[in-house]
């Protein structure tokens, strides 16, 4: 809306200054501010009714939490991990409205990487009935990982601060540029002559591997999987940069309503306050008749082109809606956040360009200037919830980050890496070989040892039988069970080719 398309009769607006405060009040409220608040209080009401049935809903939820292990000599790259995400994608569901009136919403994974008195660990969260899809889009990609069900590793941390134990540091990593713009990706970590792969996830994981006893770093990628209505942005981004001109933008819906509203301001003659004028239909006009200008795509400058070819790159990949959090935690003896976030936040610091995109640390971060030690140990106290509770309304708004950059802040590292406190399975998985010799009949030295074992069963308590049967009957199925798996015969009325 333009706002020099009206105009304003100042002698009636000096004659309504001139009223008494509350006869200037009541004069408000009767002529259009009345329904500016019943509206604000219908807004404020809905947002607390809704947010309370978005919260019944949620806490009906079970999250689990997996442990990711692979074996030390993967070969795999972040591209497995991308895939990774891209399965993950197909969690997304449109809620109808309905839905949205019960209180449903989209949820999130949680994916973490942690360190604890140096030891390291890949996380991730999520609901117990998108278990099975989580896990078998890392089986896919990692045929021999483990993962192992762990309980949540927060709750033996306060949330509470200042605390008589820990002391902490904590922050939201948010975009420096709008989030249609692309970070540093794994693709360019190769080293263009040598072909070698630089993995960026070696300084995070030495970084974070580097901590003393006591001390805990936490980092957490929330991911919520999106729609495609993120991409119109880039679009738009684009072509505004191409110098093209894009389809003419839909008009927000407050300007009606604004215009309702001005149109309630009404003099005691009848006559509006406001009054519109033709300017803007006339400029209409002057707009239509305007011929388009040539594209401006032979003008641009290098770093223009190639900017608008990364816009497009991310746009051309599956979006999720991101917030990333960054914790640490330590002892009051030995609490020193420079010493610890400075190289794990320079490890982030590798996915930011100058001309693109860029990670930097909330605003709200750093307190300053007044009531500085209440204020700090609210945000404290409200950034360890927010991290507890992986919530996606708490905090900075969420950006798009696509499954490229996801793989790239969050992947398996390397077999170059070798980082000792770096969980990771001794060895792949394999099936025996087919060759085996099998032994019908068993050595006389095996049947002897079958008869020591016996003998030594009778002297043994049941918490240390070596038998077989006793190992069979607590972990083993019977043959009732073992029969009642086999498979049904086909049904009798089945056509006979």
């Amino acid at each position: 809306m333009d706002l020099t398309s009206f105009l304003i009769d100042w002698n009636e607006v000096a004659a309504v200054g001139y009223m008494a405060p509350d006869e200037m009040m009541v004069y408000a409220f009767t002529h259009g501010m009345g329904l500016i608040y019943a509206f604000v209080i219908v807004l404020m009401a809905y947002d607390v009714w809704l947010n309370a049935k978005q919260s019944q809903w949620f806490m009906k939820k079970k999250w689990v939490f997996l442990a990711i292990d692979i074996p030390r000599d993967s070969e795999q790259t972040p591209k497995a991990v991308e895939q990774l995400f891209a399965t993950l994608s197909g969690a997304h569901t449109p809620i109808s409205k309905k839905e949205k009136w019960e209180g449903q919403f989209q949820l999130s994974f949680s994916f973490e990487i942690i360190s604890i008195d140096g030891y390291v660990q890949f996380l991730i969260r999520t609901t117990d009935y998108l278990r099975d899809l989580v896990e078998s889009a890392v089986y896919s990609q990692y045929p021999d990982a483990e993962i192992t069900e762990v309980s949540d590793y927060t709750t033996d941390i306060p949330s509470k601060f200042p605390n008589d134990d820990y002391n902490m540091w904590g922050t939201e990593v948010v975009l420096v540029a709008p989030e249609y713009i692309p970070i540093r990706t794994y693709t360019e970590f190769e080293d263009s002559v040598s072909g070698e792969f630089k993995d960026p996830m070696a300084s995070v994981i030495e970084t974070m591997s580097k901590i003393r006893n006591g001390e805990q770093v936490w980092l957490q990628i929330l991911m919520r999987p999106t729609g495609a209505e993120w991409i119109k942005k880039a679009s738009a981004a684009v072509m505004k940069l191409a110098g093209k001109k894009g389809p003419a933008p839909k008009k927000p819906f407050y300007e009606s309503i604004l215009s309702s509203i001005f149109g309630l301001f009404t003099l005691n003659n009848g006559e509006s306050m406001f009054y519109w004028t033709d300017a803007e239909a006339n400029k209409s006009k002057k707009d239509t008749k305007k011929e388009d200008l040539p594209s401006q795509m032979l003008h641009l400058t290098p770093g223009e082109k190639g900017k608008i070819e990364a816009i497009e790159r991310k746009a051309s990949k599956i979006g999720f809606e991101c917030k990333i959090r960054l914790i640490y935690l330590s002892p009051h003896e030995q609490y020193n956040p420079g010493r610890v976030i400075t190289p794990v936040f320079g490890s982030l610091k590798q996915f930011s360009t100058l001309d693109l995109n860029a990670f930097k640390p909330d605003a709200k971060t750093k307190i300053e200037w007044f009531f500085v030690k209440h204020r700090l140990a609210e945000r404290r106290q409200n950034l360890i919830k927010a991290y507890k509770f992986r919530s996606n309304r708490a905090g900075h708004s969420h950006f798009i980050l696509n499954t490229e950059e996801l793989a790239s802040l969050w992947h398996f590292p390397s077999i170059e890496i070798s980082t000792p406190m770096l969980q990771k399975t001794e060895s792949k998985k394999s099936e025996p070989p087919f060759a085996l010799p099998i032994f019908t009949d068993r050595p006389a030295t095996v049947r002897a040892e079958d008869e020591l074992r016996k003998q030594l069963h009778t002297t043994q308590t049941p918490e240390l039988r070596l038998d077989n049967k006793y190992f069979e009957s607590k972990f083993a199925k019977n043959k009732e069970e073992a029969n009642n798996d086999k498979k049904a015969s086909p049904p009798k009325n089945l056509p006979v080719k």
